[in-house]
């Protein structure tokens, strides 16, 4: 190494503790991340936001706080400790924890991941463009996409005459309101398979089984952030009941379900990471616009179809962003 080199790499290392001191964060310079289910579970959502506050620069334990809150009622005990540890932004996971989280603090900004939710109708916040309050994020448009889901499945199995619809009752009734206005709009007989953790679908479908609905009968997984894992458990049992099956979530599709038709995610769910850095940096959330997905992915499982023993008309196959072989 040449003498000019040394010295050059000897001052920059010297300067490395004054730079670290000064990018130690202060009050209110943190992230928290708050997720409805255990973080010891496979998380699709924090597998996507990781890389980016990674590349932001905030270190998980230290600038960035995980916590989980599968009781809703710890809430209030979580949201005020990590205000004590200098929380300035809360990234929330999921319509019951959003709400819970809102309801709790008036001040700490609140970046929502909550697709299953209307921000404006849930009084989340004032508008679209300019919520007005301390909440912001990722939220979707549920009737469009209630409806086109129904459509693409329709379309790919002509036959159906009804279709049950597995809803999570911590999500909201948004979402399930559109899809059954949906139905009903299409001539199709709607009807609710209610469950609570991502265990339940061998009675969700046992359900099906002692109504004697699976004939002509089409399934609609309706999202939410409790049931999207582990991904098979769908795929498993629509097989096993010989029942087409559509999610709003690409890795289900990829696992075993008929379809899948919803936002693209690895695109998406980044920009809660994104928000929530802008925030620290002085935005403001009642300034900030509600970020809608704007684009959209249709992975069609072959295999799923093959073993139903469905065709899938050319047309759709045209329209697919993805076919799984």
């Amino acid at each position: 190494m040449k003498r000019r080199e040394f010295i050059a790499l000897i001052g920059s290392a010297g300067a490395w503790p004054f730079a670290a001191r000064a990018q130690t964060p202060g009050p209110g310079h943190k992230i928290g991340y708050l997720h409805p289910v255990s973080l010891e579970l496979p998380s699709y959502t924090l597998g996507l936001i990781r890389p980016v506050w990674q590349k932001l620069g905030y270190v998980e334990g230290e600038t960035l706080l995980l916590r989980s809150a599968a009781d809703l009622s710890q809430l209030p005990t979580i949201v005020a400790e990590l205000s004590g540890f200098g929380t300035g932004v809360l990234i929330v996971v999921g319509p019951a924890a959003v709400r819970a989280t809102a309801q709790v603090t008036k001040t700490i900004p609140i970046v929502a991941i909550a697709l299953e939710t209307d921000p404006v109708r849930a009084g989340l916040a004032s508008s679209i463009n300019r919520p007005g309050g301390n909440v912001t994020g990722l939220f979707l448009d549920q009737s469009s996409l209630a409806g086109k889901g129904l459509q693409l499945l329709r379309e790919a199995v002509p036959s159906i005459e009804r279709v049950a619809l597995i809803w999570e009752p911590n999500s909201g009734t948004d979402q399930r309101d559109a899809a059954m206005a949906a139905a009903s709009a299409m001539g199709l007989e709607p009807f609710v398979l209610e469950m609570r953790t991502s265990d339940g679908y061998e009675a969700a479908f046992q359900k099906l089984a002692i109504m004697g609905s699976q004939p002509k009968t089409g399934i609609i997984q309706l999202a939410s952030p409790v049931l999207i894992s582990p991904y098979p458990r769908l795929g498993e049992e629509s097989l096993k009941h010989r029942l087409p099956t559509m999610s709003f979530f690409k890795p289900q599709a990829k696992a075993g379900a008929l379809m899948s038709y919803g936002p693209n995610l690895e695109a998406y769910y980044p920009r809660a990471a994104i928000l929530a850095d802008r925030i620290l940096k002085g935005a403001k959330p009642a300034e900030l616009p509600i970020e809608q997905p704007d684009r959209f992915e249709l992975v069609i499982n072959l295999k799923t179809a093959k073993a139903l023993g469905i065709e899938i008309p050319p047309s759709l196959l045209a329209l697919a962003d993805e076919l799984i072989e």
